[in-house]
């Protein structure tokens, strides 16, 4: 019969010949021990495929998404474009030259303002020209007015 004595603080027994035997089984290389915290290892996409990596069909739907976006971004700058030429006073029948003309000019690396401004400028028959006609009243001034005898004319019928 053999005399074993456990070690409480160590839970190592002390066999006949004093030494001392661990009770606990051999850590593994990578288990932390008593008291020792191990960091997390992080989650794995429940999809099964590894971070940082893409499937084909999502890097594929990425890549429509940012193309529709573009898009976007495109059409609305040209409507800015056009609007700030319908402000400048670009025909509402040569908005689209003009748009056109402004938005090439944009990517040569103008602002959409001095783009617009520039269109306007170097192409005044594109702006709708303001002229003032006069007003002619057919109201009764009397018989010396120039417009009498034409009221007469039409008062008989």
């Amino acid at each position: 019969m053999t005399s074993e004595i456990t070690n409480p603080n160590t839970n190592q027994n002390i066999g006949e010949n004093g030494a001392e035997e661990n009770l606990t089984a051999p850590t593994e290389p990578n288990k932390p021990e008593a008291g020792e915290v191990k960091p997390a290892k992080p989650a794995e996409p429940i999809s099964g495929i590894p971070e940082g990596e893409e499937s084909p069909e999502a890097a594929a739907d990425d890549a429509e998404l940012l193309k529709r976006i573009e898009e976007l971004q495109a059409a609305l700058l040209k409507e800015q474009i056009k609007v700030k030429l319908l402000v400048i006073g670009i025909l509402p029948e040569k908005l689209e030259d003009a748009a056109a003309m402004a938005y090439g000019l944009f990517l040569a690396g103008r602002t959409a303002d001095a783009a617009a401004e520039e269109i306007a400028a170097a192409y005044p028959h594109l702006k709708a020209i303001r002229t003032e006609l006069p007003q002619f009243s057919a109201e009764s001034a009397g018989s010396k007015d120039g417009f009498s005898a034409i009221r007469r004319i039409f008062s008989a019928r």
